[in-house]
């Protein structure tokens, strides 16, 4: 009987341990969250410039008597700088002005007559579409060019105003370095040389296929 008494007593003292235990507060394991991802979007604000080099195709359609040169178009190679800035409107869109000038080797020769262009230039405002550090871009302005005739000795200048019309796109290689290719297209409309025997008219276009790389500040 006492045997079975001091066990009945261990056993309802285990038992009485064990539930005052269970009162007393546990350490709780901590909770792992799940750290929030955030991606970084390339920043195309910012002034730039840098060089670029290219082919140029002059367009010259002779009006009334201008034959030979004036009436024959030519290309030639292309080199140049350009500087500008852009601003994100938003994480996407893209806007800024940008200005360059170009020295072309374009030149062409027919019997007696020639024409060349040595340079041109524009004045450019750009809107773009960024995927990241991807650029798509249109752009459109003003373009200046030099134009020179010659024709039995004479020859004759003109440094022309028109408009011109263009797209592209840039790669940032790095947050500094920009990559981009670029076409461009310039209309100087009709411009009238004088050759000595008289006036002569042609209607003046220049396309433009550029290369270009440019250091972002």
């Amino acid at each position: 009987m006492l045997r079975t008494t001091t066990l009945t007593a261990i056993t309802l003292g285990l038992l009485s341990t064990s539930a005052f235990a269970a009162d007393l507060p546990q350490e709780q394991a901590p909770v792992a969250y799940d750290q929030a991802v955030t991606y970084d979007t390339y920043d195309w604000t910012g002034a730039y410039v840098g060089g670029n080099v290219g082919w140029g195709f002059a367009g010259v359609d002779g009006k009334g008597t201008s034959v030979g040169a004036l009436d024959d178009n030519n290309n030639g190679a292309s080199v140049g700088v350009h500087g500008g800035y852009n601003f994100m409107v938003t994480p996407n869109i893209v806007v800024g002005a940008e200005a360059d000038i170009q020295y072309n080797d374009i030149n062409n020769k027919v019997g007696d007559s020639r024409f060349s262009s040595s340079w041109n230039s524009s004045v450019r405002g750009r809107a773009g579409y960024a995927v990241d550090r991807t650029l798509f871009y249109g752009t459109a302005g003003v373009a200046i060019a030099e134009f020179e005739a010659k024709d039995a000795g004479v020859k004759d200048s003109k440094t022309a105003t028109g408009y011109t019309l263009g797209a592209g796109v840039e790669h940032a290689l790095t947050d500094q370095l920009v990559t981009r290719v670029e076409y461009s297209y310039q209309d100087f409309g009709t411009q009238k040389f004088d050759l000595g025997s008289g006036p002569e008219k042609a209607d003046l276009k220049e396309n433009l296929v550029r290369a270009g790389l440019s250091y972002r500040f």
